[in-house]
């Protein structure tokens, strides 16, 4: 003869495994960065990456139990993984790869459950829809872009924008 299952139970079961989540989530952000568009740069230099993550911090809060995941072309994956070292890095050639790796990224890990908030840090149109769909599941989803690169259709999704200064190319 099966189990009898007592609907109570089942009920304190789901309940636990809710209260759970929202434990996981509380105060937990991830950083989805498109490394290249944020320096500027289809092969940045490790200095070039400190430099931006060096600021990256001043613009953005960053709590001690946050995530990032980091995408680049194949070109890029010496230098950005010197430069940051315990990150997530994604790699994918092509047109948009990075911009696609962070995309599927943020479909399929999961993120709503495990996070309260997002940051995406680009200023691509690619981000429109993952940016509306996490703020639907109840993200809190700010996006980081340079001044004058940013989609309108992205800033139309996100309920919050920083824009920063690219810094001035110097002559040598």
């Amino acid at each position: 003869m099966p189990p009898t299952v007592c609907p109570a139970a089942s009920h304190r079961s789901r309940t636990r495994t809710r209260r759970r989540r929202r434990l996981l989530r509380r105060g937990r952000g991830i950083h989805l960065l498109d490394i290249e568009n944020l320096t500027g740069s289809p092969s940045p230099t490790a200095a070039q990456v400190t430099a931006f993550m060096s600021r990256y911090r001043g613009l953005v809060p960053v709590g001690p139990a946050d995530q990032f995941v980091v995408a680049v072309n194949p070109r890029a994956v010496l230098s950005v993984g010197i430069a940051l070292r315990g990150i997530q890095l994604l790699i994918r050639s092509g047109p948009d790869g990075a911009d696609r790796a962070l995309t599927e990224c943020g479909y399929a890990d999961r993120l709503p459950e495990r996070f309260e908030r997002v940051v995406i840090g680009s200023g691509d149109g690619h981000f429109t829809d993952l940016a509306a769909w996490l703020a639907g599941h109840g993200m809190h989803v700010t996006v980081v872009s340079k001044r004058g690169s940013l989609n309108w259709r992205l800033y139309l999704a996100a309920p919050e924008v920083v824009t920063f200064e690219p810094p001035v190319a110097q002559a040598a």
